[in-house]
């Protein structure tokens, strides 16, 4: 074998690997908290946004509260999720803390 059918070879294998490791999920009912998990596990982060905004939830309770076949929402979406490392992102900023400080000030 010549290194290019070993290249190819391997992108195929990684490539099957990464398709079996994002499953298929379905809503079971139409709950609220439903449709925030299933809309995480896709790895539309607009979809997601907007899954948060009309439930009337905030995203720190999403996150903190909402349950996902027992498991918590970013766990969830770790092991299930297509596109995880991003929606995580989008999902973890909510744990993003900012202080700022006048410099200009007068003490």
């Amino acid at each position: 074998m010549n290194i290019k059918n070993i290249v190819v070879a391997t992108i195929i294998t990684l490539g099957l690997t990464a398709t079996a490791h994002a499953a298929k999920v379905t809503a079971s009912d139409k709950s609220i908290s439903t449709d925030l998990c299933v809309a995480a596990v896709s790895g539309n982060r607009a979809a997601m946004h907007a899954s948060i905004k009309s439930s009337g939830y905030s995203p720190e309770f999403v996150i903190n509260k909402v349950q996902c076949n027992g498991e918590n929402l970013l766990s969830f979406v770790e092991n299930n999720g297509k596109n995880s490392s991003s929606m995580l992102k989008m999902l973890d900023r909510t744990k993003t803390y900012v202080s700022i400080t006048d410099l200009a000030s007068v003490n």
